[in-house]
């Protein structure tokens, strides 16, 4: 497993979502009433908030997938290093036992 990968794909994905957490579908510049149709405003309005609740859940749903990417990096460094000690220890054992 590539632990710094898997770190960094969470942190990625942590930017990306904080990107998008600072830009609403509201910042567009496009006043509905600007648009010259009232069922074309309506239709355009409906869709920038549906859109935004779109956004909104992405971004969600983005920054649990990055914290888990994160913490499942964190989990397989303490694996390797509670492993890489255990081997230390037998290693230590095994070639400092006097017995062979």
């Amino acid at each position: 497993m590539d632990i710094e990968a898997l770190k960094n794909a969470g942190l990625g994905a942590a930017d990306l979502m904080a990107l998008l957490d600072r830009h609403s579908v509201e910042d567009i510049d496009c006043d509905v009433d600007m648009v010259g149709h009232e069922g074309l405003g309506a239709a355009l309005e409906s869709f920038c908030e549906r859109w935004q609740v779109g956004v909104k859940n992405l971004t969600k749903d983005g920054q649990g997938l990055s914290q888990r990417l994160i913490d499942t990096a964190g989990a397989y460094l303490e694996v390797d290093q509670h492993v890489a000690a255990a081997l230390k220890r037998i290693s230590s054992h095994a070639g400092g036992g006097g017995h062979g």
